[in-house]
C-alpha cells in the first residue's frame, strides 16, 4: 500500500506538471501570434477582430531614389518624407486609420553641416489617408523639431506637407 500511495503522488505532481506546460506552451503561442500581428502593423485588441485594410499604408521611397514609384509600407523604420527631407530610427507610437504618430531623428539637405553628423530629434504625424490603386496611403505629414525650427529655414518644418502617394 506503501507503493500505492507514492506512485499516486507522482502521477499528481506529473499531471501538475504537464498542465503548467500546456499552459505556458499555449502562453508562449499567443505571444508569439500577437507579436507577429504587431510587426505587421496592425493594432492587436484581445476583444476586437483584426483589420488589415483599415490600417493605411504610407508610401516610402527610402532605397528607390530612382524609382517612379514608391513602396506601400506600414511603420517603416525610416522614411523619405520628399526629395530634401527624410526620418530615420522611427519609433511608432500610434499607427491607426486616421493618423500616425512617432518620433525618430530627422535630416535633409537644408541642414547638410549640421544634421547628418547630429540628426535633429522631431515627432512626424502621417494624417489624411486616401485610396490610391486600391490601397489606403496617408497623403500628408507634419514634422515638429523638439528645439524648435526657428533655426531651419525648410519648407517641410512649416505645417502640414503633402506625401508621395504613388
Amino acid at each position: 500500500m506503501h507503493r500505492t500511495s507514492t506512485t499516486n503522488k507522482n502521477n499528481k505532481i506529473s499531471r501538475k506538471r504537464a498542465a503548467v506546460a500546456a499552459g505556458l506552451a499555449g502562453a508562449a503561442v499567443f505571444g508569439l501570434l500577437t507579436t507577429a500581428q504587431a510587426a505587421s502593423g496592425e493594432t492587436v485588441h484581445p476583444d476586437k477582430t483584426v483589420r488589415p485594410a483599415a490600417s493605411p499604408y504610407v508610401i516610402n521611397h527610402y532605397g528607390e531614389e530612382n524609382a517612379d514609384t514608391g513602396r506601400a509600407e506600414r511603420r517603416p523604420h525610416v522614411l523619405v518624407l520628399s526629395e530634401f527631407t527624410s526620418i530615420h530610427q522611427v519609433n511608432w507610437t500610434q499607427w491607426s486609420a486616421k493618423g500616425a504618430v512617432g518620433t525618430g531623428e530627422v535630416t535633409g539637405n537644408w541642414c547638410l553641416d549640421t544634421c547628418l553628423d547630429k540628426p535633429l530629434k522631431a515627432t512626424i504625424s502621417l494624417s489624411d489617408p486616401k485610396t490610391v490603386h486600391g490601397k489606403k496611403v496617408y497623403s500628408a505629414f507634419t514634422l515638429k523639431l523638439a528645439g524648435g525650427a526657428t533655426k531651419y529655414d525648410a519648407e517641410d518644418l512649416q505645417g502640414k506637407r503633402p506625401l508621395a502617394t504613388r
